[in-house]
């Protein structure tokens, strides 16, 4: 599947998002994870007559690895897919741990679906794979 934008960002994990076994709680991770596959569909539809973007299904979700108080969430969505109405979008989440927190581990990896809508009602957003993706497979 080939990838054609990205969206990197992050948050820390503090005592108002743990659950009872002091890990971060899928919940708000889940928040997190579809607020950042919003972002880079409302950068894909920015310059088109849709006005909105709202999450269609969460196809699939994989809590790997728990989050504790103080980590950093790193984020990262990237679009893999456009149909008429609709986005294509996996959502990664990694923390840093180690010794010396230099190593990455993968959290949580989402599949998500987003329609894009025109005064609330499902509408085209006309972008074309190829018409998006310059040299550098970043959006246009």
């Amino acid at each position: 599947m080939k990838t054609i934008h990205k969206s990197v960002s992050s948050f820390f994990v503090f005592s108002k998002d743990l659950n009872f076994g002091d890990t971060l709680f899928g919940g708000k991770l889940m928040a997190e994870l579809d607020l950042e596959a919003s972002k880079v569909v409302n950068s894909l539809i920015w310059d088109t007559a849709a006005n909105n973007c709202v999450t269609a299904s969460f196809d699939k979700i994989d809590f790997k690895y728990p989050a504790k108080k103080g980590d950093l969430i790193q984020l990262e969505a990237d679009i893999v897919g456009l149909g008429r109405t609709s986005v294509k979008i996996d959502v990664t989440a990694w923390i840093k741990r180690g010794i010396n927190r230099d190593e990455w581990i993968e959290i949580c990896t989402a599949h998500t679906t987003f329609v894009c809508l025109k005064d609330g009602i499902p509408y085209r957003h006309n972008k074309r794979l190829e018409d998006i993706i310059d040299e550098d497979k970043s959006i246009i």
